[in-house]
């Protein structure tokens, strides 16, 4: 299953005018890297939860490829937990992957199948990057997750980075509550009874949940290059480095990108000088110097950069 019906708060005001899992990541949808790792985990199929602007994430899940995906409809949110119950008529009766929508890399998924149990959740987990910046979990020797820490917590013990990825056995489906219920509360009940396990996996991740994070994934997987779209325009005077043009964007002649994301429309013209800038939506910036700067409909905000380069365990 594929976690794609949350709120977006974080990504604001981007998801406003593109919802996350379906921003463009150099002609990808965001949510297409989620559902290559389900899919090479062995999932042959797969539902997505959908709640916030559901037609263009199930349009996007559509076109990420690689096969079907059904779709659960939620009016109303219902978190992690309850998202999982109210599909139960789509996911039938047996074990289900799930998997985060605003998460990026290539994992290897196999040690967490490998370690499910009975009545139990597996945590796909990595080695800790940066505790200060995201939760922690320890783990036991035997594998049992003991304790969840909030990031910045003072602890010695060997920590660990949830990625977005579980395992959740059949019974642990079957027995949670229909409503809204979030993954945190299911977790705590399986750890409490020690049915909450954690499994090291390898491989490359990133996480893609703010707007700046966002444009640091996308540059990232530039390299040194600059991607444009077919269906963009970048007229010849401009000059364009390091920079992604999306579908339907246009770079008029006089206009200098570095660094920047051009997504859903958006347009530059002639005298612009941009630096580290997402623009999403239908808009035209013209004559202006803008840097770490997101830029959509009617509101701009500042882009709080931090180092997110890929983790490769």
């Amino acid at each position: 299953m594929l976690l794609a019906a949350g709120d977006g708060l974080r990504m604001e005001p981007l998801s406003s005018s593109v919802p996350k899992p379906a921003l463009d990541v150099l002609g990808r949808p965001l949510l297409s890297s989620a559902l290559a790792n389900l899919r090479r985990a062995g999932c042959a199929e797969i539902v997505a939860n959908l709640h916030r602007h559901p037609d263009l994430v199930a349009a996007a899940a559509r076109s990420a490829g690689g096969g079907t995906v059904a779709f659960s409809w939620e009016p109303d949110l219902l978190g992690g937990a309850g998202g999982v119950a109210a599909a139960r008529s789509l996911l039938g009766d047996g074990d289900v992957l799930v998997g985060n929508a605003d998460t990026w890399g290539d994992l290897d998924l196999a040690p967490v199948l490998a370690a499910r149990a009975d009545g139990a959740a597996v945590l796909a987990l990595i080695p800790h990057p940066d505790p200060r910046r995201w939760s922690s979990v320890l783990l036991g020797e035997d594998g049992l997750v003991t304790r969840f820490l909030a990031p910045g917590s003072d602890d010695r013990g060997e920590r660990f980075l949830f990625t977005g990825f579980q395992i959740l056995t059949r019974d642990v489906v079957a027995a949670i509550p229909a409503g809204a219920s979030a993954m945190a509360s299911l977790w705590d009940i399986l750890r409490r009874s020690h049915h909450l396990r954690g499994a090291v996996v390898s491989g490359c991740w990133r996480e893609a949940g703010t707007p700046a994070s966002y444009r640091e994934l996308v540059i990232e997987s530039l390299g040194r290059d600059t991607w444009i779209h077919s269906s963009a325009v970048v007229e010849e005077e401009s000059r364009v480095e390091r920079s992604a043009v999306g579908a339907g964007c246009k770079v008029a002649s006089g206009a200098t990108l570095t660094g920047c994301v051009l997504t859903a429309g958006a347009c530059v013209g002639g005298g612009s000088e941009l630096r580290n800038c997402v623009l999403a939506g239908p808009l035209t910036v013209t004559g202006e110097t803008i840097t770490d700067t997101l830029v959509v409909p009617q509101k701009r905000v500042p882009l709080r950069s931090r180092d997110n380069s890929a983790i490769r365990v």
